[in-house]
């Protein structure tokens, strides 16, 4: 059974799952053109400015260099194109237990059975995954963390910007809606209306999520 997350949707946008037709499928994809608001500008994440920010992610250098190595790779990967990429790595050791590289639906990361095994039952478990819209966490992204006992999530965001999450509840993604439709209303960008909206929702809730700077 596959298990699908929308990561970073913005409203209105929707993913799902593909049954692929072929093992060129994600390759023709991601070849079909390029997607100029989703370029990564690949000077500065090779910068020393975007390397120091995963310094702050954990207190294990060995842990952090994998971070970094694993979001230039990824970052690189999807450039110019709105898929994701995921990868799942052990807060303590630093070795990659799985990792979803070939997604072929826009802002949807799938859960394979592969995927699930590899991650069951695995504590200190860092998923990170990328944001082609460079939008913060999701709702989705919140409550995969809490259902999948996460240690911490983080969100590559195409320009630059880099959250770090966790979650210890679920919380109902029409709450986040509201707030962004409120917040949108009163003259903010969407983004700007989804950072407010989360701020408003943690106030009530167990989580919490910052950008690394």
């Amino acid at each position: 059974m596959l298990e699908k997350y929308c990561l970073g949707l913005t409203e209105g946008e929707k993913g799902g799952i593909i049954e692929a037709g072929s093992d060129n499928m994600a390759f023709e994809l991601q070849r079909y053109g390029r997607n100029k608001s989703t370029l990564v500008n690949k000077t500065y994440i090779d910068s020393g400015e975007y390397r120091k920010k995963f310094d702050q992610i954990t207190d294990n250098s060995d842990v952090n260099r994998v971070l970094y190595s694993k979001a230039k790779e990824m970052l690189r990967h999807r450039s110019g194109t709105m898929l994701e990429d995921m990868y799942w790595i052990d807060g303590k050791t630093g070795e990659v237990v799985a990792s979803a590289l070939n997604e072929i639906t826009e802002s949807t990361v799938v859960y394979s059975d592969f995927i699930n095994k590899a991650i069951q039952g695995k504590s200190n478990l860092i998923a990170m995954h990328t944001h082609p819209h460079s939008m913060p966490p999701s709702i989705a992204d919140f409550n995969s963390a809490y259902s999948h006992g996460y240690s911490e999530g983080v969100v590559l965001c195409h320009d630059g910007t880099v959250y770090v999450y966790h979650s210890n509840q679920t919380v109902s993604e029409k709450l986040l809606e509201a707030y962004v439709k409120k917040f949108v209303g009163s003259g903010l960008s969407e983004r700007d209306a989804q950072l407010m909206g989360l701020n408003k929702i943690m106030e009530n809730y167990d989580i919490d999520f910052w950008e690394v700077k």
